[in-house]
């Protein structure tokens, strides 16, 4: 099962490169989804935003809906394979560009606290803790993978932009891969 989920999800990364998705759009949040100069291990799959056709938004930001008000936002998400594919998971870049700092807080607030991050995600593994991105304290989120793996999280804002970088099981090339963001 896992196998097919994994080759669905490289098809629609490939329709959405043939469609031209991945694009130089300028809009702050789309210029801070790495597209080249990827860490070791990475690849670009693909970008989708509003734009892309097929993709619903809201479900793709919808972990940042929840008790606080966040306004309208504009998101780009970023889908990067690392590792063999239909083995390993993908990674993913979500930028979201809020109408103000407040709204971006708020929808920070409404991801770290989601009911799924109440629990640790294995017994004697802190959920959260701190890490340092591009000069700037961020949190780091420590979730299940698969088995006893953990995955790494990345969240923080900068001004009115939400980032969250989705890593793997590797911290030091989940770190990276925030890092490439340049914020």
């Amino acid at each position: 099962m896992r196998s097919k989920h994994f080759v669905m999800l490289f098809i629609a990364a490939s329709v959405l490169l043939a469609s031209g998705c991945v694009s130089g759009d300028d809009e702050a949040s789309s210029a801070a989804v790495p597209t080249e100069n990827l860490p070791e291990g990475f690849e670009l799959l693909g970008i989708i935003n509003e734009s892309t056709p097929g993709v619903d938004m809201e479900t793709e930001i919808e972990d940042f809906q929840g008790e606080e008000d966040i306004g309208d936002v504009k998101a780009t998400v970023g889908i990067y394979q690392w590792g063999e594919l239909g083995k390993d998971y993908n990674a993913k870049v979500t930028i979201l560009e809020c109408q103000s700092p407040e709204y971006a807080q708020a929808a920070y607030n409404n991801y770290v606290n989601q009911t799924k991050f109440q629990k640790p995600p294995h017994k004697g593994v802190d959920r959260f803790s701190t890490a340092i991105v591009n000069g700037q304290e961020v949190t780091e989120i420590r979730d299940r993978a698969r088995g006893d793996e953990i995955k790494y999280i990345y969240i923080w804002t900068d001004e009115n932009l939400v980032v969250l970088v989705e890593g793997n099981d590797d911290r030091a090339a989940s770190l990276e891969l925030a890092s490439a963001t340049k914020l």
